[in-house]
């Protein structure tokens, strides 16, 4: 059991330090990097904001996952939803810091969308198997 934790804890660290890397890439077309496959940089490059809830679904369906479900199981997801945000934020901030990005409230928008999005689908999920 605490090896599922350590895999779903690093996975989710994962997430997090590949969000912050794609969010601060120089040029935002990521389909140019050579180990990105292409049809997903196009995709990424038609889909803008949306590319930005993708792994926010991810990050929020792991972490859901490891939160235990007894009676602050809703404070620990507020909070949890609340820090997904601060990341998305603190993503699009530094962007203002790159030549070619730029700010967008919408992609913190799309981020927190995704965020919750991935915690509601982690717990129904956790609903169905514990049922």
């Amino acid at each position: 059991m605490k090896l599922k934790f350590v895999l779903l804890g690093i996975a989710g660290s994962l997430g997090i330090l590949l969000i912050f890397y794609f969010s601060w890439l120089p040029d935002p077309d990521i389909g140019l990097k050579p180990y990105f496959p292409g049809w997903l940089g196009q995709w990424t490059n038609k889909n803008p904001n949306l590319r930005t809830a993708v792994p926010f679904v991810f990050v929020g369906f792991v972490s859901e996952l490891l939160l235990n479900n007894h009676y602050s199981a809703w404070f620990k997801r507020t909070l949890l939803f609340l820090g997904l945000t601060i990341i998305v934020t603190f993503a699009e901030l530094g962007q203002l810091l790159l030549p070619l990005r730029h700010f967008d409230i919408r992609d913190i928008a799309w981020g927190a969308l995704g965020s919750a999005l991935g915690i509601v689908s982690g717990f129904l999920i956790k609903k169905l198997k514990y049922r």
